[in-house]
């Protein structure tokens, strides 16, 4: 997370530097320009020489004659100042050139003509475009020189330009009085409205119809303004325009007073001051007073300053904001994942990960409660129930315990601290609350007896995941000998000798049948028929009873004894599924690959064979990978998976959501199908955010060509959403909970597409 602020920070300056986001902050601009759209002050005339004045005063350019009216007219209708906005250098042989020079001289003072250069572009070279001598000792000079970007824009005028050896000012800066050095430049207002610049056609001013109203007491700036003739920019926001409006813009923008031009650096420090107090918050609501800061910053900021005629860029703190809120997002994200993680999912109570998270450091001691025939009681229930179960077991817990909070794990396993200062006195409790659980809970109706057994560590030199395996072992122990609590001895060796044996108890139990396969099922929720089912590994141990599946995954897995369990379960997997797809029906078998086994030498063979060996067809295979799993494979077990896909078997992305998987991964990634996550699944109906990533990932499995398993589908209305998002198949307890073989045949047969609907 440390190199994406780096990268933020660098691409900022890049921006600012380098000048990257000049086009971003012109759009920029032009918005905050509309938002403080304003009309011009009306001291400011423009007389245009247009299509009108070409048909009476004949084509542009015209001879001294019709300046020489101009000027008569104009000066004598009260006009301030005189200003044309193009160059008069070649009247010197006109016959009226007299004219002119008179009229001149009778406002002399008052007009002001063009000094300009112009640039060969090939070599640079500028040649001055001066009014002749005779006219020139009679008028103030001024320069209409303008630079426009790659989109024929000119953001900003000059005060002053180099004209050969003169030093002459602009329109505007004449015009207002606003002084500055030669070169130097200011933002034109584009926020001023053209249209409310105060405007006369040439031809009036030639007829002298009635002027004196519109003239009196105003700065009057001639210009073209006829189709062809003139040199025309793009004004942003507005459209494309006279050269000699922009030049009106450029004197009412300095008529408004100086305006400032501020480096890209105020906005950006700002953004930076809050996004460096931003990364040192923790506290949720303060992050989010930061995200509302940031813009405000970054945005608002030039807004108020540009209403004040201060200017500045905003792209460099703009890319910092949304690279640093990029961050943000991606931190709360991980948190609200995080949290997520330490909650159960059926009954929303915290879980055993909390505990591990919060008692990583704690004295006090551990109480672990199992009901040990939770299973057979949650069976017995509608799937929508267990959370009522869950409440009930955790509400006698709470009235027995004092008060201290609860956490959930799997399969019936509740845990809670106690001071340690009571732990010496703890047999009273527990003697209570298995009293307590004496008397059946009833859910839904029904009457459920819960045998619950309790064991207490009270060790606290050790980890707290050692405690509570210790705690655990203490509640075995205790329901083992038919008492109701058990203090774990820490002398005793059966749990180091249980993690010991358990491997070579897992080879013997594969051979004499402890260890089983128990099949979920699949609907299909197009057809609404069940389509396949999901192979899931269980070991029912002669005393010890049921396995926790994770408990000997987990150690086969890091001592490399994975391999047989799955060749096993493969096995048995597919001699089910071969035997179900006799006489025409088409039923697909998922069995989980372990990570270990992604790339190794043989499991595309023990894949082959097992096919072989039970006629099944490939494409009635679905190899089950974690998302986590796929995404840390190296290239060479990518590849592995690509040959298996060639067999014909199908690849199942499973747990996604969990990996935070990319689109160029997906892309690689030879899957055929995409299992969703159970926790999505099971807040579909009231998380609004679920919904839309659910809905995201079918419209991305889609057009990747790939289905859509959603796992955890516990009530009707889920599955009705599933269906109306284009969810091709549903997996949960809706639809039916692992069974052994001979259930999942009494199972289809009794199935039908009007029951599943």
């Amino acid at each position: 997370m440390r190199i994406l602020l780096i990268w933020t920070l660098v691409s900022a300056l890049l921006f600012g530097v380098a000048e990257f986001g000049e086009p971003m902050d012109d759009i920029f601009r032009i918005a905050r320009n509309k938002m403080r759209e304003h009309n011009a002050s009306g001291q400011v005339l423009v007389v245009g020489i247009d299509n009108l004045s070409q048909q009476e005063g004949g084509n542009w350019p015209w001879s001294a004659n019709e300046y020489a009216q101009m000027v008569d007219h104009l000066g004598a209708a009260g006009a301030r100042r005189i200003f044309f906005d193009f160059p008069i250098n070649g009247l010197a042989r006109d016959p009226a050139a007299g004219q002119l020079v008179d009229a001149l001289k009778s406002k002399s003072g008052k007009v002001y003509m063009a000094a300009d250069f112009s640039e060969d572009s090939a070599t640079g070279k500028r040649s001055m475009l001066l009014p002749p001598p005779e006219m020139r000792q009679h008028v103030r000079l001024i320069n209409t020189n303008v630079w426009i970007n790659g989109y024929n824009i000119v953001w900003n005028g000059r005060f002053y330009n180099q004209v050969g050896d003169l030093v002459v000012p602009s329109i505007g800066a004449e015009l207002a009085g606003v002084r500055g050095a030669v070169g130097e430049e200011f933002p034109i207002d584009y926020s001023i409205r053209l249209k409310s610049i105060p405007y006369i056609s040439a031809v009036e001013v030639l007829r002298n119809e009635a002027i004196v109203r519109q003239v009196k007491g105003r700065d009057v700036i001639i210009g073209t303004n006829a189709t062809g003739i003139g040199n025309r920019y793009s004004v942003p926001g507005q459209g494309p325009s006279a050269s000699v409006f922009v030049a009106a813009l450029g004197a009412e923008t300095l008529l408004a007073g100086k305006p400032e031009t501020y480096g890209w650096w105020i906005p950006f420090s700002l953004a930076l001051a809050v996004t460096a107090l931003m990364m040192r918050v923790s506290r949720r609501s303060l992050v989010l007073g930061m995200v509302v800061l940031l813009p405000i910053t970054s945005i608002g900021l030039p807004l108020i300053l540009e209403s004040s005629g201060l200017f500045t860029a905003i792209m460099p703190a703009t890319v910092l904001m949304l690279g640093s809120m990029g961050h943000l997002a991606w931190r709360l994200h991980r948190q609200r994942f995080d949290e997520r993680g330490m909650v159960n999912e059926v009954s929303g109570q915290p879980n055993l990960n909390a505990l591990r998270s919060e008692g990583a450091e704690t004295q006090d001691g551990l109480i672990a409660a199992r009901i040990h025939n939770y299973a057979e009681a949650a069976t017995a229930l509608p799937a929508a129930a267990e959370k009522e179960l869950v409440e009930q077991i955790i509400l006698r817990l709470s009235l027995g315990n004092g008060g201290c909070k609860v956490y959930q794990g799997d399969e019936g396993i509740f845990m809670w601290l106690v001071p340690a200062a009571s732990v010496s006195n703890v047999g009273d409790q527990l003697a209570g609350l298995s009293a307590i659980f004496r008397s059946p809970a009833n859910v839904s109706g029904r009457l459920i007896d819960l045998g619950i057994a309790f064991g207490v560590d009270a060790d606290p030199g050790r980890s707290i995941q050692s405690r509570m395996s210790s705690a655990l072992l203490a509640c075995q122990e205790a329901q083992n000998a038919g008492e109701h609590w058990r203090v774990y001895d820490p002398t005793k060796l059966e749990a180091t000798e249980w993690r010991v044996t358990m491997l070579g108890e897992l080879d013997a139990a594969i051979d004499n049948g402890e260890v089983w396969v128990a099949f979920q099922p699949k609907l299909d929720l197009l057809s609404g028929e069940i389509c396949g089912a999901e192979a899931l590994v269980r070991w029912t141990h002669p005393e010890k009873g049921p396995i926790n599946p994770e408990e000997f995954i987990t150690a086969a897995e890091r001592h490399d004894r994975i391999e047989k369990l799955t060749e096993h379960v493969l096995n048995r997997a597919v001699q089910v599924a071969a035997s179900l797809n006799k006489g025409g029906r088409k039923f697909d078998m998922a069995v989980n690959l372990s990570p270990r086994l992604i790339g190794h030498a043989n499991l595309k063979p023990m894949v082959v064979q097992t096919l072989r060996r039970h006629g099944l067809a490939a494409e009635r295979l679905i190899l089950e990978i974690t998302e986590t799993a796929a995404m840390s494979s190296a290239e060479s077990a990518m590849q592995e998976l690509r040959d298996l896909r060639s067999i014909g078997l199908q690849l199942s992305i499973d747990d996604y959501g969990t990996g935070f998987s990319t689109l160029d991964y997906l892309k690689r990634c030879p899957a055929t199908e995409l299992k969703i996550y159970r926790s999505f699944v099971r807040m579909l109906v009231t998380s609004r955010s679920d919904r839309i990533m659910v809905n995201s990932t079918i419209e991305l499995a889609h057009s990747l060509g790939e289905e859509v398993v959603a796992e955890g589908v516990e009530d009707n209305e889920t599955l009705q959403l599933l269906g109306q998002m284009g969810c091709d198949k549903a997996q949960g307890y809706l639809i039916g909970r692992p069974m052994p073989f001979e259930a999942l045949v009494d199972y289809l047969a009794d199935h039908s597409p009007a029951k599943a609907a």
